[in-house]
């Protein structure tokens, strides 16, 4: 994947830069906008967790996030997905409201409030827009005001109203019926709240990010996906998996087919780790 030339300096958000470095010269209003945007960050910028594996704590603050994600090329979890999304949603005049969500997938109801999201109002509607779930979600908002299907990219989605957990809930449907991504309610949401529970989520052993390591980025035709040493290619609906059984192989992968700019240490540290987990001496 070709990287994008950013500047080296550390900056303030800077719309034009992050429209560069996630391939857009420009943004449609209303609605149309925020799809354009969350589309084409989740292309650019996988979803991936190296720092949580690595044993760091990811710093969610702007600065730290536009530094790892814009200037280092480097991609992340949601906490920091999505505060470079709502940066850009904020510096294009959209009205958000960032909301903490409680994973499910599948379980009928969510664990602690460990995933970050964002309602967009666009004039009488919401919709809900996420560019850090990773592969179950849309690659575009969701209409909040309807609990009808809604087709994202070929795949059906739609929002369940679950009374008895006072929560919106993100559904993708599957073959096997309607599965739960995660809920979420409308407390208000502040940076404290972001920070504790990145740290919560980078940490927690019943999280998945400490032990598994996971990558996922959308392309024009299908998706990369990586777990543990398994790379998986998904073109016009059509998988090829690939094991990595080495430490080259592993850093072509990350570097060239995720774009991720971590350096040839941090992707060695990462590889001897997948290592240890594989063999039992973790």
């Amino acid at each position: 994947m070709r990287q994008t030339k950013i500047p080296e300096k550390p900056m303030p958000f800077d719309l034009n830069i992050y429209l560069q470095r996630i391939g857009l010269n420009d943004v449609v209003s209303g609605i149309d906008g925020v799809r354009q945007l969350q589309s084409a960050q989740i292309a650019a910028i996988p979803f991936e967790n190296v720092y949580p594996f690595l044993g760091r704590v990811p710093g969610v603050e702007p600065d730290d996030v536009w530094e790892k994600l814009v200037l280092q090329n480097c991609g992340g979890f949601c906490f920091e997905l999505n505060t470079l999304f709502g940066e850009a949603l904020t510096a294009l005049g959209y009205s958000i409201q960032p909301v903490m969500a409680r994973v499910r997938m599948g379980a009928s109801r969510g664990g602690a409030r460990t995933h970050l999201a964002f309602v967009v109002r666009d004039e009488d509607r919401e919709w809900l827009a996420d560019t850090g779930f990773g592969g179950q979600a849309p690659a575009e908002p969701v209409s909040l005001t309807s609990e009808e299907p809604q087709t994202i990219k070929g795949q059906d989605y739609r929002i369940r109203i679950d009374e008895a957990e006072g929560e919106q809930v993100l559904e993708r449907s599957t073959r096997d019926g309607w599965n739960p991504l995660f809920g979420f309610d409308r407390v208000e949401t502040k940076p404290d709240d972001i920070e504790a529970a990145t740290f919560l989520a980078a940490t927690w052993p019943k999280e998945p990010f400490a032990n598994s390591l996971k990558a996922y980025r959308r392309t024009e035709d299908g998706w990369i996906s990586f777990q543990d040493a398994r790379a998986r290619f998904t073109r016009d609906g059509i998988s090829e998996t690939r094991q990595l059984a080495t430490s080259e192989a592993f850093r072509n992968f990350m570097q060239d087919d995720m774009g991720l700019g971590y350096s040839d240490e941090d992707l060695k540290a990462v590889w001897s780790r997948l290592q240890q987990i594989h063999t039992g001496r973790d």
